[in-house]
């Protein structure tokens, strides 16, 4: 059952910037997805070779879903509560969303360096994750604090 009587926010151009990056999220996730498919039943196949970590292919495949719902539920969330958030906190959480997947996507697609103890990791994770979950820490971090400060704004406010 619905009700019409439910006055509706407005979509703004972040909130709908928002939606949208978190549809790119979700398709790439969706993408990942059927290369892992396909690997699984022809993992002698071309398209097998070419993923050199499965593991960290899975992690940005989970890794992709999982931000795709968080852009889907703060675009939710702010449309809800009127909040047109600041461009720096969307662009945030969607560089967040798009490079954290992709750091762990890079990686299952990167041949390994050999094991030295002056080596550990490939030249490009610790610097591409460090600003990637920093930003997504950030960006969802202030997207949470923008929507418990509008809802508790709202649970005061007379009917």
């Amino acid at each position: 059952m619905t009700n019409h009587n439910i006055p509706r926010q407005p979509m703004t151009m972040t909130n709908l910037f928002l939606l949208a990056f978190a549809g790119l999220c979700l398709a790439i996730a969706l993408g990942i997805a059927w290369v892992l498919g396909i690997t699984l039943f022809f993992p002698e196949g071309v398209l097998a070779g070419h993923l050199v970590e499965r593991a960290d292919i899975i992690r940005a495949h989970i890794d992709y879903l999982m931000m795709a719902q968080f852009l889907f539920i703060f675009c939710l969330l702010f449309r809800q509560y009127a909040i047109d958030p600041p461009v720096w906190v969307v662009a945030a959480c969607c560089f967040g969303a798009f490079f954290n997947p992709l750091s762990f996507l890079m990686r299952g697609l990167t041949a390994k360096p050999a094991i030295t103890a002056t080596v550990p990791v490939e030249a490009h994770f610790p610097l591409q994750a460090g600003i990637s979950f920093t930003l997504t820490t950030i960006g969802f971090l202030t997207a949470v604090i923008l929507v418990v400060r509008a809802a508790w704004k709202s649970r005061s406010a007379p009917n």
